[in-house]
């Protein structure tokens, strides 16, 4: 068996990716206002952010430019106008015109909790890496509702066609912005990417698109760690008693509670001391997911969260939380929508996620090859939730892009 530690892994990471360059730092071209505008405060900052030390943040280069901007878009009720915000990611070369973007990507953010973590504050280590020195695209993603403009409402937490609809807006609006700014984005390849809650969220845009927009094609929706069937989330959860993300499921049931109204009390489906402290722990959004689950209980089972009848699958109020899970999933009971076929599908999830179990991955990739889908799996034990995402997703991604394939030597262990 092999053991590396994780900062020897990251340097054999950058090797292969070719990271380990210079940046420029010149000012890009200003932008001229219009219904979809730059944010003057944000669009000129330089974001340089460690992923692991600053050492390593060197090595990687992990400099980007954002361009910050602000969008038209519709809320949880998908009528009533909102002002939202999303970012472009580029890095230094492509930014500064030096060399034509090779392709872009649709990113679709994982789980955020607290105050600041979107892309357009603070999140974007893994946009950085996406973006780095040597891959020449332009990167898209959108805050969503609840955040940034909208930081005092609710976020509508995988709630897959409310976020589709916001982030084609943000995608419409980047592609204005890039031409006014005179990119060079007409005909390139387009990918689809999102790890954990952002793989949901990509195969929502993947429904969204096969459904409304025959003028985008992906060339790759590539997503890992997905809870794609929230259906058999919640169940999964409920009949194992267990979850290595205690978090999970009250962040979706006050989503959907808040977002559609739905007609229970907290203290219905939540045990205490989580029942009375929605508002302080979740709805405020002044901890991040790690806080939320030291809150709650890391070492809890979920009967211990959960009300008797919320764990009760066959209870009314199961049935009623169960039923909006069902319509907001992407693959499971009643799904009918057609993938399309050009589309190449990259479906990853750890054997060994705590988080979400790797079942429902196998039921989405079986779902697009049962519509004539040619896809890409890999079901292996490549560490917990979180060390895929960050070690082996990331590198997946980046390396499908640029045409190769990366692989980890099979047994090897990665030492954190």
């Amino acid at each position: 068996m092999h053991k590396i530690h994780l900062f020897s892994y990251l340097l054999i990471l950058a090797a292969v990716l070719s990271f380990a360059t210079s940046c420029s730092e010149n000012d890009g071209p200003d932008f001229p206002k219009r219904d979809y505008e730059l944010n003057p405060k944000l669009t000129k900052t330089l974001h340089k952010r460690a992923l692991y030390d600053e050492k390593v943040d060197d090595l990687l280069n992990l400099w980007v430019y954002q361009y910050v901007f602000e969008y038209n878009s519709v809320g949880p009720d998908m009528k009533t106008p909102v002002r939202l915000t999303g970012v472009i990611t580029m890095n230094p070369a492509v930014y500064n015109r030096e060399v034509e973007p090779k392709d872009l990507m649709l990113y679709n953010e994982f789980t955020t909790a607290k105050h600041g973590e979107r892309t357009s504050e603070d999140e974007f280590q893994d946009l950085a890496l996406y973006m780095n020195k040597l891959h020449n695209g332009i990167a898209i993603s959108a805050d969503l509702y609840g955040w940034t403009l909208t930081e005092d409402k609710p976020q509508a937490y995988c709630c897959t066609h409310i976020t589709a609809q916001e982030t084609m807006d943000c995608w419409d609006a980047a592609m204005e912005i890039l031409k006014d700014l005179n990119y060079n984005v007409d005909g390139l390849p387009i990918y689809n990417v999102g790890y954990s809650s952002g793989a949901l969220d990509a195969m929502a845009m993947q429904r969204y698109v096969d459904a409304y927009r025959p003028d985008i094609e992906f060339k790759a929706t590539m997503v890992g760690g997905g809870p794609y069937d929230l259906e058999a989330i919640y169940k999964n959860y409920v009949e194992t008693d267990t979850t290595g993300y205690i978090c999970a499921l009250p962040l979706m049931i006050v989503a959907y509670k808040e977002t559609f109204n739905m007609p229970f009390d907290y203290k219905d489906i939540f045990k205490e001391p989580l029942a009375s402290n929605i508002q302080p722990w979740i709805l405020s959004k002044d901890y991040g997911t790690w806080d939320i689950n030291g809150l709650i209980g890391t070492e809890k089972h979920i009967s211990e969260v959960l009300t008797p009848e919320a764990c009760n699958l066959n209870s009314p109020l199961s049935q009623m939380i169960i039923k909006k899970f069902r319509e907001n999933s992407v693959c499971g009971t009643g799904q009918t929508w057609q993938p399309n076929t050009k589309t190449k599908y990259f479906v990853y999830h750890s054997t060994a996620d705590s988080y979400i179990t790797h079942e429902v991955g196998i039921e989405m990739a079986d779902y697009l090859k049962s519509k004539g889908c040619d896809v890409t799996t890999d079901f292996k034990d490549d560490g917990d939730h979180v060390r895929n995402g960050i070690l082996y997703f990331t590198a997946e991604c980046l390396l499908i892009m640029a045409g190769q394939k990366f692989e980890i030597p099979e047994g090897t262990v990665i030492d954190y």
